[in-house]
């Protein structure tokens, strides 16, 4: 089976002469869920499903629990997870306190073991076309507002299907809705919601 690419270029600024520039990216084909992948387990192994899908739950505990204490995990064959932390730039650590320091991503650094299985990938240019619909700002208004008569907030993945659009797109486009007040961030930080700001997309 080929990994399916396609060229996308990245957003130009306004005002900006740069010429768009197209870059490969993998097609995805969708995502595997724990489910999926602790049957494929089983079918190549004497373990049931259930105790797969017991023991990738329990990984997935064990690696939050590890990372918490900052500690980074290696998987052998794998690669490694770690944290990573963000904060405002600084000349001099005296310069900022912990409160301003926070969570920024778990960042996965693949073994070569692993990297080395794709040397040899097969490619195949996508023949269907994933790319994020064009919407005006007006089109994006016009989903929402129908979205919110029935729904109090959205997530990105929600916003995401309702405009077509890909994931980088998607997230894009919600930090300018944000930007022009027409949408707030609610919810946890790590998985947040959107709802409309100063009542924007409020029906008549």
């Amino acid at each position: 089976m080929s990994v399916h690419y396609d060229f996308y270029s990245n957003p130009i600024p306004p005002n900006s002469n740069r010429k768009p520039r197209l870059h490969a990216r993998v097609v995805s084909r969708g995502t595997v869920s724990t489910q999926e992948l602790a049957k494929y387990i089983h079918d190549c192994s004497s373990l049931s499903t259930a105790d797969v899908k017991g023991v990738l739950t329990a990984l997935c505990e064990a690696l939050s629990h590890y990372l918490r204490y900052g500690q980074k995990v290696h998987l052998e064959g794998l690669g490694s997870f770690e944290l990573t932390l963000t904060c405002p730039p600084v000349r001099y650590p005296h310069e900022i306190r912990a409160e301003s320091i926070h969570f920024k991503s778990v960042v996965f650094r693949p073994d070569r073991e692993l990297k080395n299985e794709f040397r040899t990938l097969h490619l195949e240019r996508a023949k269907e076309k994933r790319h994020s619909k064009k919407l005006s700002p007006e089109e994006v208004d016009q989903r929402l507002q129908r979205y919110f008569a029935t729904h109090e907030t959205i997530t990105r993945e929600s916003f995401q299907s309702l405009c077509g659009f890909i994931r980088c797109t998607a997230c894009r486009r919600l930090q300018q809705l944000v930007k022009d007040g027409k949408l707030q961030k609610t919810g946890p930080k790590s998985y947040p919601s959107y709802q409309p700001a100063n009542n924007y997309y409020q029906t008549e």
